[in-house]
């Protein structure tokens, strides 16, 4: 109708306004357009101030909602964006009445990705009161509490410097520990680290770490943490090598080998593996065991690789393991 509008029409907007504060007194903040939104709102950065200036530190995303309902995820295509989301991700609630923001971690993500061969037809996450957080409750396979926030701030609080000073490394903290995940997550590791528990507005760092997860894994996952393992172990050993560790080179070729033999699927389609050994650790490790063997210059590449697996697969203590019980 023109000349009037709905009365309910920017509730949502309001909420984002006074988060959009909160956070912009933290870093660098940027709205997502209206027409563009897919289930996050802002686009935020932490930084931290060097001299005149700030310098971006991290980088996280955040959905607002202006209520206290669950966030609810309600088909699988739903589900498949929230456990492949590679940022950190966070969950605010803005209470205009009470002038309140809370913020609350969305670490439960992390958990239903390990079991992405069994994901939920739809998913709600539950939010949480109190002052003390609690590690992931998995209600019912397809509902997660998100525990107590990890923030709580009110009007007062965002107009007293030093005490947002202490919110934001409170913050960082998660951010840090989110980002984490996501590295695990696109490493093929099917697992969620967390605090055990937490305090609102306080730093968990002395709290015991939880690690939940899946003990066998999908796959997929496999083979992709396979190979994350692998590119480790050759760019690791290659760099101990180079600085003297001739130890950890020889353990780290003998590994790498061992994956490639046991695990063909992982790395054919990769250019990057044609060798048993590749890059530096192979010219540090290959070189100096055929020289070792008498091989010499000409000789068979693996040569010297493949007499010490046979001398550590025939040593009597190794037989003697491999034969005996759990």
């Amino acid at each position: 109708m023109a000349g009037a509008i709905a009365g309910n029409l920017h509730e949502g907007s309001r909420s984002e306004i006074l988060a959009d504060y909160l956070f912009s007194r933290w870093g660098a903040v940027t709205p997502v357009r209206r027409q563009d939104d897919y289930g996050i709102d802002l686009y935020c950065t932490l930084t931290d101030r060097v001299g005149r200036r700030e310098w971006v530190e991290e980088y996280f995303t955040v959905q607002i909602k202006s209520t206290e309902r669950p966030w609810n995820f309600s088909n699988l295509q739903s589900v498949r964006w929230l456990i492949k989301y590679p940022t950190p991700l966070f969950l605010c609630t803005v209470s205009k009445k009470k002038l309140r923001v809370r913020i609350y971690n969305v670490l439960p993500r992390f958990l239903v990705s390990a079991f992405r061969d069994h994901l939920p037809e739809s998913l709600e996450l539950t939010l949480g009161k109190g002052r003390k957080g609690e590690l992931v409750q998995w209600e019912n396979g397809s509902r997660f509490s998100l525990s107590a926030p990890m923030i709580e701030v009110y009007i007062d609080d965002m107009v007293d410097d030093a005490r947002l000073q202490t919110l934001r490394d409170v913050f960082a903290y998660w951010v840090r520990i989110d980002r984490e995940n996501c590295d695990r997550v696109r490493q093929g590791l099917p697992m969620l680290r967390m605090p055990a528990s937490w305090e609102v507005n306080e730093t968990p760092k002395d709290k015991p770490m939880a690690e939940l997860g899946r003990a066998l894994p999908m796959s997929e996952l496999l083979q992709r943490g396979l190979l994350r393992f692998a590119e480790g172990l050759q760019w690791m050993g290659g760099l101990q090598g180079q600085r003297g560790d001739l130890i950890f080179a020889l353990e780290a070729a003998l590994l790498l080998d061992r994956l490639q033999k046991e695990h063909p699927e992982t790395f054919e389609n990769d250019p990057f593996w044609r060798t048993r050994v590749p890059g530096q650790l192979g010219q540090i490790v290959l070189r100096r065991l055929n020289d070792a063997s008498g091989q010499g210059p000409g000789g068979y590449y693996y040569a010297g690789l493949d007499a010490v697996e046979k001398m550590i697969s025939d040593h009597p203590i190794v037989q003697k393991y491999l034969a005996g019980s759990a």
